[in-house]
């Protein structure tokens, strides 16, 4: 699978841009405040209906402008299919696959899955447990089928179950049939994120090795509630103190997950840029997770990776690079010289672009 042409309107600094793209890699160079990162925030944009740079759901259109479009073509087993996705400053998205309606972003993801990897994401590592929480179901909903509909039913039953602690509800049934829901999806979701970060791990440990020589390292995942205990006996221990502040402190909401080298966590012993080699290992290894496990034809992730030249040095840029040349994903790398890419060039066919003030040439 790879993207072959992206269509851009009224996104950012991005007027009116047209890319064809090559199947591997493509490098696009510029001085910052260019639109590289715009650009890549429409490919983001594209594969998930949202921003990787705010929450704001129209701060991204261009200014004086209604709404942004974009719009590109996936290359499949030789067949083509359309996938387009606009937003209008009042709010309304509408998401297209081939020429139909789509309600859904996650129909989106599965169809062009991507990776980012650029300067924020060692918040992978020092920020809230949350990002560490979606870095896992991101992974597990590519790879686990029913996922998406386990997922779905467990935040219906956590939000009802919440409501009802809120509002102190005094009918104990009502209130036991969201907790016994919560309960059973829970530990289908447990099954789910365990199984993906078992495979997840020994790959992660290859590669990070390989792009760091750091070794000895160990994902640990924890579930949300004590490990030697079964959930239903937790909500049962905990059920007073979820009444008293009126929401669910354990389940599938409240998960984990860890880094330890020899035993001790990363973010107490390991340098800013050891910090970056881990979470970029990680988003690399997902890459690699996704290719097992998905059957033959099915979709691969394309890696997004901005300002490769501002995270690390010529050694580990090199072992970075030639690792995405190596596993075959569709690379699309931002750069402000030719300097960061220079090893990436002389080796690896593909296409360069030059960003100029919104405006893309080869």
């Amino acid at each position: 699978m790879s993207l072959e042409t992206v269509s851009i309107m009224n996104f950012r600094n991005l007027a009116s841009v047209r890319i064809e793209l090559d199947p591997k890699s493509n490098f696009f160079l510029g001085a910052n405040g260019s639109g590289k990162t715009s650009l890549l925030e429409a490919f983001y944009f594209l594969s998930s209906a949202r921003s990787f740079t705010t929450n704001n759901r129209y701060s991204f259109i261009m200014e004086g402008k209604e709404e942004c479009v974009v719009r590109g073509e996936i290359k499949k087993d030789f067949q083509l299919s359309r996938v387009g996705v606009s937003r209008s400053r009042s709010g309304v998205l509408e998401i297209r696959i081939d020429g139909e309606k789509i309600g859904r972003a996650s129909e989106l993801a599965l169809s062009l899955p991507t990776i980012l990897l650029g300067p924020d994401s060692i918040g992978l590592l020092i920020g809230s447990p949350a990002r560490r929480r979606r870095f896992m179901n991101w992974g597990t909903f590519h790879v686990e089928p029913l996922f998406k509909e386990v997922w779905e039913r467990a935040n219906r039953c956590l939000k009802q179950r919440n409501s009802a602690l809120q509002l102190k509800v005094q009918d104990r049934d009502e209130l036991a049939s969201w907790t016994d829901g919560l309960i059973k999806n829970s530990l289908k979701i447990d099954e789910y994120r365990a199984h993906y970060i078992k495979n997840l791990s020994p790959l992660f440990a290859k590669v990070l090795e390989r792009i760091s020589g750091l070794k000895h390292v160990e994902l640990r995942y924890f579930r949300g509630w004590e490990e030697k205990s079964h959930l239903n006996e937790v909500f049962d221990r905990n059920s007073e103190i979820d009444s008293k502040r009126g929401y669910t402190s354990s389940g599938f909401h409240r998960a984990e997950l860890k880094i330890y080298i020899r035993g001790r966590p990363v973010t107490e012993i390991c340098s800013r840029g050891e910090l970056k080699s881990l979470v970029w290992a990680l988003k690399l290894a997902q890459g690699q997770v996704l290719l097992r496990e998905k059957v033959p034809n099915e979709n691969k992730p394309i890696f997004l990776v901005d300002d490769l030249g501002a995270e690390f040095d010529e050694q580990h840029r090199r072992k970075i690079q030639e690792y995405l040349h190596e596993t075959g994903h569709q690379t699309i790398i931002t750069a402000i010289d030719h300097f960061a890419l220079s090893r990436f060039t002389e080796t690896t066919s593909g296409k360069l672009f030059h960003v100029e003030r919104g405006k893309i040439r080869n």
